[in-house]
């Protein structure tokens, strides 16, 4: 009971760039978690619920998501990875693990690779890459497809069952029967400022990213769900070759918000590598 109503708690910092609401939970080192384009911190409820007694765990609302206000400048992967240096700064924290999904995964490889003295552990969640200009662009189409929703979005859809059902058969690939817990993601969608969810997705397939990744000597995870429907599957194995040090786990059955759709098989993997690496 105690951990479920440390997790219903959103914190509050004033960075230099306004404020950042986030959740907290457990005890131990300390781990970063960073939810995905179009999503929140309440992505992370049964990861905080789950590790809590073996990490200290924060979860950002990232500028322009959730709850929290958006940047005054563009809000690409790189301009959220100095804002999770100045999160944990603001935190005291000085090393941390750090688990980024989707499109924060790249925002976690720039923090991993721009500071690698602070990241001591990195997770991606259902990241790829590209493997070569023509795939990169293509990526960088896809995203582009994907924000356009965002301009024909309207408040009474929140109440639409159809229409978040809908939506969710992309993201899970058993969508799950919970109406509520839908919806509430669906909100999340929903309430994502226009400007930094078209600035965010159209920094996706940065030609930068490849350059980077062979230069990242963080010890890495990498978690690809099998059934992912957002990010392309076939460039998972390519962001585990490229990163020196990394070890590649496939989810089965799973789309693409695995700590949502397999909450216990997620944590044990991710529990598994934090308490193996040394």
């Amino acid at each position: 009971m105690q951990i479920h109503s440390q997790i219903s708690i959103m914190h509050q910092i004033l960075l230099a760039g306004g404020p950042v609401f986030y959740r907290q939970a457990g005890q131990g080192p300390p781990l970063l978690l960073l939810h995905g384009w179009g999503g929140s911190s309440r992505y992370w409820q049964s990861t905080l619920e789950a590790l809590a007694g073996v990490r200290r765990m924060y979860a950002p609302d990232l500028p322009g998501f959730g709850i929290s206000p958006p940047l005054r400048e563009a809000a690409d992967a790189g301009r959220l990875a100095r804002l999770v240096i100045e999160f944990a700064d603001a935190l005291g924290i000085d090393q941390f693990d750090l688990n980024g999904h989707s499109f924060s995964s790249s925002v976690a490889v720039f923090v991993a690779h721009g500071r690698p003295h602070r990241v001591r552990r990195l997770i991606l969640t259902c990241s790829s890459t590209y493997r070569d200009e023509r795939e990169r662009r293509f990526v960088q189409r896809v995203h582009r497809i994907l924000a356009l929703p965002i301009m024909l979005r309207r408040p009474w859809m929140e109440r639409q069952r159809l229409i978040y059902r809908m939506l969710a058969r992309r993201f899970f690939y058993r969508v799950p029967d919970d109406n509520a817990l839908l919806r509430e993601h669906f909100a999340d969608f929903l309430r994502m400022d226009r400007r930094t969810a078209l600035e965010s997705a159209a920094s996706a397939g940065d030609p930068v990213y490849n350059t980077m990744l062979p230069q990242v000597t963080t010890p890495t995870l990498i978690i690809g769900a099998r059934q992912d429907a957002i990010m392309p599957t076939a460039g998972t194995p390519v962001l585990a070759r490229l990163i020196p040090n990394a070890h590649l786990t496939w989810l089965e059955e799973c789309g693409h918000l695995p700590m949502i759709e397999q909450p216990i098989a997620y944590n044990r993997v991710l529990c598994d590598f934090l308490e193996d690496v040394a």
